[in-house]
């Protein structure tokens, strides 16, 4: 029978074993002999009638058929495995022990012969470190040296331990993979393991909205292949992060390669720390290369990842190929990790101007309208990256569309990055915003037209009333009278569980927008600007602090809305340069709603009742009076707008004793 290279090493492999067999005196000649029957090395009498003494000598036949048939270089050329496990050698700088202990792990799952061995004499498919010091010839404790996890063979994932009633070693299917193909050169296995590089289209250009852009290409154009060159980006999902990586790259001309971007259950937690430790191997040494590891939250998490501090600090300071880092936590990562960046940049959502010039230069790229008015529409509607950009403008172009096949793949790609859900581009409300249906307390018109007269932008507003009022469509409003962007708060986004969350989210809300020049509008405002005599949690009074802080000093305008003005705390109130109340509408103001929502006419004498009313409510009775095919029927309206002033009446009104 003839047999092929991997046979003869499996052979090789299998006398190895034996030998560790008859050493630990468990080796069982029936099982082997019987093990050599099936598989043809071996004839001899039928098992059940030998007697010890026959069975030990065929025994000792089977033994040396198997030392002979042991492959000789000259006999039989490399195979592949052999050939790829030479070229990992040399890759990873593997000793002869090392690469002994990882051909023998694959050949257990490849080759017939080694594989029925193992099940049918040792009644696994796997290696026990027993049997992984067999493979390589020494002594078990040498053996477990060369499987503790800093070690090559673990730390590169080349060999995983798997834990069941004890632990057994297999080599990954996707490490196995890798040698199953024929390569001409070790080049060739390096150029698999590392996977395709990533391309980029982008320039600094379109990352005019974060400031260290220049440092971060100056200090990629010149990284040395020291070690311990590393950049971390951090901020929101959707920022362009990795964009503005790839970026980097192609701007210091060097090849950027991803890191564990294919899930790996088989390989556990470790899988990506594994497999940068694997590609910082690799391109050690390699001046034109960079590695992305995105959403390295797990990496800097011991919980995922089962390494400890100290592993983590000396990869950041070690690393021998500059890695470029992505997180959206950053408030997750211990300091002690963060100082050990080379540099670490902010992220922001792209401001409205950057998003239009963006859209501009993507549009005109792929031959499809983009005038000021479009993309500018185009930037206030869709608050994506540029990436999200180009992937629309290049979407239309294939299926030669227009401006609405760009707005119809934006909202498809939006639902799905949002986990399915559907999300509507809202309208720019303010340019509804109509100042007959505001009963303030102040002239907004004239307030609007003194501020824009006087260009002073360091003042803040507080405007107070019931919801729907039109409270946050008038911050909207000035902010587009003004010039400026507006740039939106809620309560939900600023409170934080963490200790101190809360107070950073509010002073990085005051950094952003004065850094972007924004019109910063907080709604629900008594949530975290509460009157601190009435607080029940230190967090509560080091938030209003924080607030008090960045009122004094902000050079840009903010407004605050809330609902429930007598909770907020009376500092506060004094640091706003104007203090505005809504109320609801008037008999004259809900005639002119009627004229405005619906085009109706309508006398006073048919609505002086309604008193408890906003714009707001106006436009809740439209969606229905339009879904009730009732738009042209002022007694319906009427009808609908009597029961949400009712409704509204019912949730406000004060009960007294026990009643209910």
């Amino acid at each position: 029978m003839t047999y092929s290279y991997d046979d003869c090493r499996s052979f090789f492999y299998i006398n190895r074993l034996l030998d560790n067999m008859e050493d630990l005196n468990n080796v069982d000649e029936t099982d082997v002999i019987r093990w050599a029957n099936r598989y043809g090395l071996y004839k001899g009498k039928k098992l059940q009638i030998l007697p010890e003494r026959v069975k030990k000598s065929s025994y000792k036949k089977v033994r040396n058929l198997l030392c002979r048939y042991e492959v000789k270089d000259e006999l039989l050329p490399q195979s592949t495995l052999e050939k790829n496990i030479v070229f990992a050698k040399q890759l990873f700088h593997l000793s002869l022990q090392e690469a002994l202990l990882l051909e023998g792990a694959i050949l257990c799952r490849k080759n017939n012969y080694l594989r029925h061995f193992m099940m049918c004499n040792i009644s696994s498919r796997d290696f026990s470190i027993g049997n992984m010091a067999a493979l390589a010839n020494m002594p078990e404790d040498d053996a477990i040296s060369l499987l503790v996890p800093t070690a090559p063979l673990m730390r590169f994932g080349l060999i995983m331990a798997r834990k069941t009633f004890s632990t057994e070693y297999i080599v990954p299917e996707v490490i196995r993979e890798f040698f199953k193909y024929k390569y001409n050169t070790a080049d060739e296995l390096k150029a698999a393991f590392l996977g395709t590089p990533l391309k980029c289209s982008h320039t600094p250009r379109d990352f005019a909205y974060v400031k260290e852009t220049d440092f971060a290409v100056k200090l990629m154009q010149n990284a040395a292949q020291s070690k311990g060159f590393n950049i971390l980006l951090y901020g929101n999902p959707g920022t362009g992060k990795t964009t503005f990586a790839q970026m980097l790259a192609a701007r210091a001309k060097r090849l950027i390669y991803p890191v564990g971007e294919k899930v790996d259950k088989e390989r556990g937690h470790n899988y990506r720390l594994q497999e940068l430790h694997q590609k910082t191997e690799l391109l050690a040494g390699e001046p034109r290369s960079c590695l992305l590891l995105d959403e390295a939250e797990d990496i800097f998490s011991s919980r995922m990842t089962q390494c400890d501090k100290v592993e983590i600090n000396r990869l950041l300071e070690n690393n021998p190929c500059p890695v470029i880092w992505t997180t959206n936590h950053i408030e997750r990562m211990d300091p002690a990790f963060i100082r050990r960046f080379t540099l670490a940049v902010h992220f922001e959502e792209p401001p409205v101007n950057i998003r239009q010039k963006i859209w501009r230069a993507q549009l005109k790229s792929y031959q499809l309208p983009c005038s000021y008015k479009a993309t500018l529409a185009l930037a206030k509607d869709f608050p994506v990256p540029p990436a999200m950009i180009t992937g629309a403008a290049r979407a239309a172009s294939i299926v030669k569309g227009d401006l609405y096949t760009v707005r119809q793949h934006l909202e498809i790609m939006t639902q799905a990055m949002r986990g399915g859900r559907k999300v509507s581009v809202e309208e720019q409300k303010h340019k509804d915003f109509n100042s007959a249906l505001i009963n303030a307390d102040t002239d907004l018109a004239l307030l609007t037209q003194q501020i824009k007269k006087l260009g002073k932008l360091n003042f803040s507003l507080c405007l107070y009333g019931a919801s729907g009022t039109g409270k946050s469509a008038y911050a909207r409003y000035l902010a587009d009278e003004l010039g400026l962007e507006v740039r939106q708060e809620r309560a939900s986004s600023l409170i934080s569980s963490f200790v101190g969350g809360t107070e950073e989210n509010i002073a990085a809300a005051f950094a952003r927008a004065k850094e972007d020049k924004f019109l910063l509008v907080f709604d629900e405002a008594d949530s975290f600007l509460q009157d601190r005599s009435r607080a029940r949690h230190s967090w509560e009074i080091t938030a209003v602090n924080e607030m008090l802080t960045w009122m004094e000093s902000h050079p840009y305008p903010f407004v605050c809305t809330t609902n429930l003005m007598d909770r907020l705390d009376a500092a506060c109130l004094r640091r706003f340069s104007f203090k505005v109340k809504y109320g609801f509408l008037t008999v004259p103001q809900v005639v002119e709603a009627f004229n405005y929502f619906y085009k109706l006419k309508i006398l006073p004498q048919q609505v002086y009742h309604l008193t408890s009313l906003t714009p707001g409510d106006f436009e809740v009775v439209k969606n229905k009076a339009e879904i009730l095919d009732s738009l042209k029927d002022v007694d319906a309206i009427v009808n609908l707008l009597e029961e949400e002033q009712r409704v509204k009446q019912q949730t406000t009104t004060p009960k007294i004793g026990f009643y209910k």
